[in-house]
């Protein structure tokens, strides 16, 4: 016999908040979600004497208390929007691709700016001289350390570090295909930290980074900001809705996934998918994922699309049973293990650490 769903009204929904941490939440900030586009309004159901019934769609609370969990992260409505699109929460779409667009083209315009005042102050004209620029910008993200510094996955020189940088800004944030010899690429796998996706496998499967390294460069047709920005435009609404599944694959489910390998193997960077580890904890990765699958569609590499995130498909399972070590007697835990080697025991152990940790939990998870 089928279970009706739950009839949600506003207490509900603040009740559904409150049970999940959210002890301020109130009625006046849910009309304001509601005015933003990011719940829904309720319906009129009828009466209750004199006074009126409003009702909620279904799953209207567990929605609210996934955008109070991703407004931890960021309070940016546009980002907020096309994070709960991408998980599959009613969220009208015109209000949605007008988000993405303004993210980027926000973005856009911040990287231009950054180029004039850089180019400002080496006395350089933005436009003529625009590698320069770049490369002035990149020898200064290059170098910074501290908090708001680039990754440093592998070691390179400051040289060749600068280099790799400058390519990539010129290649994702200005979409242009500069000239790179095979040696240059090398570097900016090093650099992007992927190189180990050459030679380390998982499993049994083949390594997953094959061909010339130059190839990146032509990634710049799909991948580089005024490109996504042009896919976010001209996709169809159909386009968008095929786009929601595989972007939510990749924004949710690759992190787990990289966490996981990383936990099984105790490398952080395990056949260099390292930088998949904090994917999803960054909302503005889901307008990114979004406009990547896009762009990809149209660069004929809808089929490298389906084939990854089919490959992610099966690991919510997978986590979920692994989970069920957390219920295991440690006698029978110490019984099952026994025999099989302290590789086996050091993995098991960094298993549990992992999920005691809550790493490998789908996002959002509390902030750091």
């Amino acid at each position: 016999m089928a279970v009706e769903p739950r009839v949600l009204q506003r207490d509900d929904l603040l009740r559904a908040a409150m049970s999940a941490g959210f002890g301020t939440m109130t009625e006046r900030r849910l009309e304001d979600f509601r005015q933003d586009g990011l719940m829904s309004r309720p319906v009129r159901a009828g009466n209750d004497g004199r006074w009126p019934v409003w009702i909620y769609p279904v799953g209207s609370d567990q929605q609210l208390v996934q955008l109070l969990r991703w407004r931890e992260h960021t309070q940016n409505v546009d980002v907020l929007r096309v994070v709960l699109w991408v998980e599959g929460f009613p969220v009208a779409l015109d209000a949605v691709r007008a988000s993405a667009t303004a993210v980027l083209t926000t973005l856009l315009h911040e990287v231009e700016q950054d180029l004039q005042a850089e180019a400002s102050r080496q006395g350089l004209d933005p436009v003529t001289e625009q590698d320069a620029v770049v490369s002035a910008v990149a020898t200064t993200m290059a170098a910074k350390r501290g908090k708001n510094a680039l990754p440093r996955p592998i070691r390179v020189t400051a040289d060749e570090r600068a280099t790799a940088v400058a390519h990539l800004l010129q290649i994702f944030a200005l979409g242009k295909q500069p000239d790179v010899t095979e040696e240059e690429a090398e570097t900016i796998e090093k650099v992007l930290g992927v190189s180990p996706g050459r030679r380390q496998r998982v499993e049994e499967a083949d390594p997953w980074l094959t061909g010339p390294a130059s190839a990146l460069v032509e990634s710049a047709d799909f991948v580089s900001l005024p490109k996504m920005a042009n896919a976010l435009a001209d996709a169809t609404d159909s386009e968008w809705e095929e786009a929601r599944s595989p972007a939510a694959a990749l924004f949710l489910q690759l992190p787990v996934v990289t966490r996981t390998m990383a936990a099984l193997t105790g490398k952080g960077n395990f056949a260099g998918m390292g930088g998949h580890i904090v994917l999803d904890s960054e909302p503005i990765m889901a307008v990114f994922m979004v406009a990547f699958v896009l762009g990809a569609r149209r660069a004929d590499w809808s089929g490298n699309v389906e084939g990854l995130t089919d490959s992610l498909a099966p690991w919510p399972t997978l986590v979920g049973e692994m989970k069920q070590v957390l219920d295991m007697p440690q006698h029978e835990l110490d019984h099952n293990l026994a025999g099989h080697g302290t590789e086996m025991w050091d993995r098991t152990q960094r298993i549990i650490k992992a999920l005691l940790n809550g790493e490998l939990d789908p996002a959002p998870r509390p902030p750091c």
